[in-house]
């Protein structure tokens, strides 16, 4: 029996997490019980309720978590060596995965309910502000070292963060490979382009 007066254990609420989201991304939300996430886990089922009280709440905990695991990630990709374009196609790619995976939990949990519809739509609002935040950066190093043409940065990554959550989140066919959806942003609409993923030139017109 865990003690309710012990201080919240940082790694444990972490390896809790780490559980639930796995079982998210893999398991439809209903079929997602909190015995599964205790033996995941590795934790007493009193531990994990004095971590996260419901389901939902592990969720949308989980959800923030994952969002702001995302944003290191991407910013870890800003390794100087590495080609802007490859940079920009990696980052694409994690964010088409991992919100990809999460699309059936996140339209289960927005169907629950007012509250818990709003909380996680709120959750991913946030969370991929400082999406834009690191795709932005992947872009102005790319500018900064002439690789791509952008006019404005704010409006390109708006762009981009609103078509991979649309295709992520379920558009009623199959999810884009990221090198495809990265050679279009790259690319744009420009004639033959799409032939020519050496030279990205993002926001250019013929």
């Amino acid at each position: 029996m865990s003690d309710p007066a012990r201080p919240p254990d940082p790694k444990r609420r972490r390896r809790i997490l780490e559980a639930g989201m796995r079982l998210f991304s893999g398991l439809p939300y209903a079929d997602v019980h909190m015995d599964a996430v205790a033996a995941a886990a590795g934790v007493a089922k009193p531990t994990l309720y004095r971590y996260f009280p419901t389901k939902e709440a592990l969720f949308i905990e989980g959800l923030a978590w994952t969002l702001a695991d995302l944003r290191e990630a991407i910013g870890a990709t800003r390794e100087p060596r590495r080609d802007p374009a490859a940079r920009v196609e990696t980052a694409v790619a994690l964010v088409l995965e991992r919100v990809g995976r999460l699309s059936p939990a996140l339209h289960a949990i927005e169907n629950r309910g007012s509250e818990c519809g709003e909380r996680s739509r709120r959750v991913l609002r946030e969370g991929f502000d400082g999406l834009r935040g690191a795709l932005a950066d992947l872009l102005r190093d790319g500018v900064a070292v002439g690789s791509f043409d952008v006019d404005d940065v704010d409006l390109a990554v708006m762009m981009m963060l609103g078509g991979i959550r649309m295709a992520a989140h379920g558009t009623g066919r199959r999810s884009p490979s990221p090198a495809a959806m990265a050679a279009f942003f790259l690319n744009g609409l420009r004639a033959g382009a799409m032939a020519r993923p050496a030279a990205p030139r993002l926001g250019a017109v013929a």
